[in-house]
């Protein structure tokens, strides 16, 4: 036998056990690539345009990956001459974000373009400052020659006219012609002696301002209330709003009609007063009118007891502005035949639509003269009686 076969019967057998063990596929898993490291400012629209003298407002997001807390300190460079710029971070005016490690904080860049700005393009950079580094991020701003459609009001009665107590109510709608929704804030330029408050449409609470999308309106109510002294007269008003950029104003007028209303008072702020039956008596009285139209052609009188006698001084006023008083003395003369005690005469105040009428009660006291002859007439009864005793009593 060859020396060879056992060797080639052995490779045979170790093909065959090759042969024989199923083959195990290696399947590779691709390494999940590492969250880059860093810090960076961004905004989704670092090129926008605007309409020309409209302000705009460009979202920031300050981004720290893998690194330590971060400081940053925010700046605008190359900002055209006349813009202005404001960053903001949650509605308060910042300068500078702190950003965690893993995370991200927002600001708000708003950009004010000076008016009377040429259209074009018009280019700046916003830089965060951390640590050693700076990120920074180039804008573009493009003004179109196109204006804003602005901001339109319309009162629907822009003049009312009332009493001082009426309430004024002026309806007016308020329409946002511009580009984007904003909150539009309410305010009224007054006289002295109004009040004023603003009310959503025919709700009964006060608001301060309204939100009107673009493009859309909405209706307020300015009610307008006026001090009960304010005198007669027309008054101008002038309703004013704003926000998102634009502005407004409408003027509104206001009539006071006014009334006048009248007031006696008597001596010491009192109704009464003493007179002696036959003579006269003087009371001085005031005449007020405390409302807020003159009081015209103001005529007095009386109504007093028969036989008694009431004059004034003056007796006709022409006029009694809102406010004044005049003085006005009055004079009563009783009866003489009037007995003691308490009598009432009406004092009357009388103008054109106004009237007042006061009870002025009077306490007569007679007088002295009837009673001397009083006691005169007895004291001759007395003779007379005393000389008929003495005369019949001797029979």
């Amino acid at each position: 036998m060859n020396n060879r076969t056992p060797w080639l019967a052995l490779l045979f057998i170790s093909s065959a056990a090759l042969l024989a063990t199923p083959v195990m596929a290696q399947v590779t898993t691709p390494a999940t690539p590492a969250a880059p490291t860093g810090f960076w400012l961004t905004t989704p629209f670092p090129a926008l345009t605007l309409p020309a003298g409209q302000t705009g407002d460009i979202p920031l997001t300050l981004k720290n990956s893998g690194l330590p807390p971060q400081r940053a300190e925010l700046s605008v460079t190359g900002l055209p001459a006349g813009w202005t710029s404001k960053l903001t971070g949650d509605g308060n005016d910042i300068s500078a974000v702190m950003v965690g490690n893993d995370d991200s904080e927002s600001v708000t860049l708003g950009l004010t373009p000076p008016k009377g700005a040429n259209s074009g393009t018009y280019k700046f950079e916003v830089d965060a400052k951390y640590g050693s580094a700076t990120a920074a991020l180039p804008i573009s701003v493009t003004l179109s020659g196109q204006k804003p459609g602005g901001l339109e009001l319309d009162p629907q009665l822009p003049a009312l006219r009332g009493s001082p107590t009426t309430t004024f109510d002026y309806q007016v709608k308020v329409t946002n012609n511009g580009a984007k929704d904003a909150l539009f804030n309410l305010s009224a330029k007054l006289p002295d002696g109004f009040t004023a408050s603003f009310k959503h449409g025919y709700d009964t609470a006060e608001i301060t301002g309204v939100p009107i999308k673009a493009g859309a309106n909405d209706s307020i109510t300015l009610e307008v209330k006026a001090n009960p002294s304010v005198t007669a007269g027309k008054y101008p008003i002038e309703l004013d709003v704003a926000g998102g950029g634009l502005t407004a104003s409408t003027p509104l007028s206001l009539e006071i009609t006014g009334s006048p209303t009248l007031s006696l008072t008597g001596p010491g702020q009192r109704l009464s007063g003493e007179a002696s039956a036959g003579q006269a008596a003087t009371f001085p009285f005031t005449l007020t009118n405390t409302g807020s139209a003159p009081a015209q052609n103001v005529k007095l009188s009386a109504s007093a007891p028969t036989d008694w006698k009431v004059t004034f001084d003056p007796a006709t006023i022409d006029a009694l502005a809102p406010n004044a008083t005049q003085n006005v003395n009055v004079s009563i003369t009783p009866s003489g035949k009037a007995i003691a005690g308490d009598y009432v005469a009406n004092i009357n105040a009388n103008g054109d639509g106004v009237s007042q009428s006061e009870e002025f009660r009077v306490t007569v006291n007679t007088s002295t003269i009837w009673g001397i002859v009083g006691l005169i007439v007895i004291a001759i009864a007395v003779i007379i009686l005393v000389l008929a005793v003495l005369r019949y009593g001797r029979r």
